[in-house]
């Protein structure tokens, strides 16, 4: 045993020793030439960039290729490529004005050829095309941004607020980053008072528009105090599923909880199921905010998909629909990732757990007495899950 052993031993020492010999290949050899350059250069202009397209060059030692700009001005950029590819993406210019860009090839030896210039001009950076869609309108307790965004770049719309009322100086109040092609931003919180708001539209490299003016005065609403609500509790409504899930908990202020919620019967009625609150006072509602079962955001019955909204100041005792006025249908609420049912990210937990937004159009007239009848949840179930519902308005005397 011990002779195999040494044996071993020689063999394994032979192999380090061969190894040591042979050494380690170098593959830069900084004594060669530089690379040869590109040739056939094209940019087609991009939104706020361009596209480059070009034929790399029958060289060995050729790596890749670089391109050196300035984007946006002052600011020094560089695009590369390696040498499996003959595309260049040029980003970040903010205007449409003429621009030199420089292209280099490297190579495995690390040195550069001679710069190849060529001049282009990009297209309307996306920033202004953003900005020529903007509409700023007053809404319950604050203010709309409707955007069109049809290049889908990453963009990012600031709200600035002028605080002392001379136009002349605005305060940062919020921002919104997106590249959806068109979409809808709520900012809240502003009291129903004439206020100058303006709004810029950036980019991540830099680039800004100029601000965008507008007076408006947000719509009056309160939060509507829960201290008088109650459960009418009508023949036909949904039974709660259990003694610890009662309807009470929809506003007893504890959010994003996952025991602490109220749920429908399962078994004993098919869907629709609805269910009816006593507000203590005639309210015209202008919005509400719904919370979902914590950790089970987005799945089952928790959230409903598809429902209705009713007034009455004269429920018929017996539960049935006569003296209800219908007021408004909700769909399937906005999920960021746009996964399917049991799938979900971060993203969508932090925004569910935000409270989902609902808002009515204009309701003409208050109601003491809403009835929430819901058709559909996640998952289909014959049930419905949600932990809180918060709502705004304003006191009908």
């Amino acid at each position: 045993m011990k002779s195999n052993l040494k044996y071993i031993f020689v063999f394994f020492l032979l192999i380090a020793l061969g190894c040591q010999e042979e050494g380690r290949e170098d593959l830069t050899d900084k004594s060669g030439s530089a690379p040869a350059q590109i040739s056939d250069i094209e940019i087609t202009p991009t939104p706020g960039g361009g596209v480059v397209k070009y034929e790399i060059p029958n060289d060995d030692n050729f790596l890749y290729v670089k391109a050196v700009y300035e984007a946006p001005a002052g600011v020094t950029r560089e695009a590369k490529s390696s040498k499996y590819d003959n595309e260049l993406i040029l980003e970040g210019f903010g205007d449409t004005n003429t621009h030199n860009i420089k292209f280099y090839s490297v190579g495995r030896n690390t040195k550069e050829s001679k710069a190849i210039e060529k001049s282009f001009n990009p297209l309307t950076p996306s920033i202004y095309n953003v900005a020529e869609t903007i509409e700023m309108n007053a809404v319950f307790g604050g203010i709309e941004v409707l955007y069109n965004n049809l290049d889908e770049a990453n963009i990012i719309l600031q709200v600035l607020v002028d605080t002392l009322g001379t136009s002349i100086e605005y305060v940062p109040y919020d921002k919104l980053y997106t590249k959806l092609p068109s979409g809808r931003w709520v900012l809240r919180g502003f009291d129903a008072v004439e206020t100058n708001f303006a709004l810029i539209v950036s980019d991540p490299f830099g680039n800004k528009t100029d601000l965008i003016k507008v007076t408006l005065t947000p719509l009056f609403e309160i939060e509507i105090p829960k201290d008088d609500f109650a459960d009418l509790r009508l023949p036909t409504d949904s039974r709660s599923l259990r003694s610890k899930n009662p309807i009470t908990h929809l506003w007893d202020g504890v959010i994003n909880s996952n025991s602490n919620f109220w749920a429908s019967d399962q078994n004993q009625d098919p869907m629709p199921k609805w269910i009816s609150l006593d507000f203590g006072n005639k309210y015209i509602l202008s919005r509400l905010k719904m919370w979902q079962r914590g950790d089970e955001e987005y799945t089952d019955g928790n959230l409903p998909t598809d429902w209705e909204v009713y007034g009455s100041n004269n429920p018929n005792p017996d539960g049935s629909w006569d003296n209800w006025t219908f007021l408004y249908q909700f769909g399937r609420p906005y999920k960021p990732s746009g996964l399917p049912h049991k799938q979900r990210t971060q993203e969508d937990i932090d925004y569910a757990r935000a409270g989902l937004d609902y808002e009515f159009t204009v309701i003409p007239q208050g109601y003491r007495f809403y009835r929430f009848k819901f058709n559909e949840t996640y998952g289909a179930g014959a049930f419905v899950i949600i932990t809180e519902m918060t709502f705004w308005g304003k006191l009908d005397e």
